[in-house]
């Protein structure tokens, strides 16, 4: 019964909310001056041709903290890795800005054929635990075979989809950056589904924190007995 339990723990539902952590400079353009929702949104290439992003999941966020939580570790992790590297720079800091929501069927959608969009076989999101994080989740998109006329194209038709069905931002400023004088969470950008609003019940947030606890604990005792 606890694996079957943790299976449905494992498995996004169409009606599952996802996030997408917006960092600068990364989401931004013109040195960082700009927010360029395509960057926010990039899709890096595959060796096996497909597109890859990643997203953080609401089963392991169930609260907007947590949300933010997980982008102020994200930027914290990039900042360590250059400070290691003995490249880190107030220029290339990376500063966590806020979130943008989308359904998990928004992104399966991508692959129902449509006149500006047909060439995509197959759109998955896949729970993928990340450098510690239980919460990240792949965004995997797979192109038809037989070549696409122009793959630069399709890339950006793609975006314009995620873009044109996510919500936002949830915007934040992370404690160790409230000394930024002009913060970059104030350039992000409200996408054309309009701004965020979690419009769960109380009684449906309650549940998503006590299922958070719940598939937690089962993921700490599996991997304690691995």
């Amino acid at each position: 019964m606890l694996e079957k339990f943790f299976m449905r723990c494992s498995h996004i539902s169409d009606g599952d909310s996802l996030f997408r952590q917006s960092v600068h400079p990364v989401s931004f353009k013109n040195k960082g001056k700009v927010f360029e929702w395509a960057k926010c949104f990039m899709l890096y290439d595959q060796p096996d041709g497909s597109f890859l992003a990643s997203l953080s999941w609401e089963m392991y966020l169930p609260t907007t903290e947590e949300v933010h939580d997980y982008g102020c570790r994200l930027a914290f992790r990039r900042n360590e890795k250059k400070r290691i590297a003995g490249k880190l720079t107030d220029n290339n800091r990376s500063v966590y800005c806020g979130a943008y929501q989308l359904k998990a069927k928004t992104i399966r959608e991508l692959a129902t054929p449509v006149e500006e969009l047909n060439e995509v076989l197959s759109a998955e999101v896949v729970h993928s635990v990340e450098e510690g994080e239980i919460a990240h989740a792949n965004l995997t998109i797979v192109l038809k075979p037989g070549g696409v006329p122009d793959i630069e194209d399709t890339k950006t038709a793609i975006l314009d989809r995620l873009w044109s069905s996510c919500s936002g931002p949830m915007k934040h400023i992370c404690d160790c950056d409230k000394n930024i004088p002009e913060h970059p969470s104030s350039s992000l950008a409200i996408p054309p589904a309009g701004a965020y609003s979690d419009n769960r019940s109380s009684l449906s947030r309650l549940w998503c924190i006590i299922r958070f606890q719940i598939c937690s604990w089962l993921w700490r005792r599996r991997n304690k007995l691995a």
